[in-house]
């Protein structure tokens, strides 16, 4: 009896935590940026890209340096940027998120349609369920996700189209 108990748990179906997908509303959470915690809601009525990632990463670092350089047609679409280092940086060391944006982002780091700080727990929880080592979600006006990816250097044509409003 015992073994079949364990047999029909082990066939049991595992939940697994999906992240948001395109089409859905982006869910509200808490995120830290300059030593305080952020609701993504209080970008609602904003186009906004919401990047999570690792700063050992170095597919993100390029990501994080193309960003900067795009800066203008980011800010010509009235993109903002909350650029988010993972919950405790995906599990392994790396250079500081300070670090990374004096290296990478120096002058887009204060521009106005940027927000830089570290994704909270719960945040990851909903945004980054399986620790990817970086994850960004193109966010319309209305709150609703237009598109969910990785690697913006290999996105940048969508992200651009975005900026631009050549996509929802």
């Amino acid at each position: 009896m015992l073994s079949l108990a364990l047999v029909l748990t082990l066939l049991a179906p595992v939940r697994s935590v999906a992240a948001p997908r395109a089409g859905s509303a982006a869910p509200n959470a808490l995120f830290l940026s300059q030593g305080r915690h952020v609701p993504l809601a209080a970008f609602h009525g904003k186009k906004v890209m919401l990047w999570l990632f690792s700063t050992w990463c170095p597919s993100c670092q390029a990501g994080l340096r193309l960003l900067a350089r795009k800066e203008s047609i980011l800010q010509t679409g009235h993109v903002h940027l909350v650029v988010l280092e993972n919950d405790h940086n995906g599990g392994y060391p790396g250079p500081s998120m300070q670090e990374l944006m004096n290296r990478y982002a120096r002058l887009a780091q204060h521009m106005p349609n940027w927000t830089v700080g570290q994704a909270t727990r719960a945040f990851a929880r909903i945004y980054n369920p399986k620790s990817y080592p970086d994850i960004y979600y193109l966010i319309r006006r209305n709150g609703e996700i237009e598109a969910v990816g990785s690697a913006p250097s290999a996105h940048l044509e969508a992200i651009e189209q975005f900026a631009r409003g050549k996509i929802r």
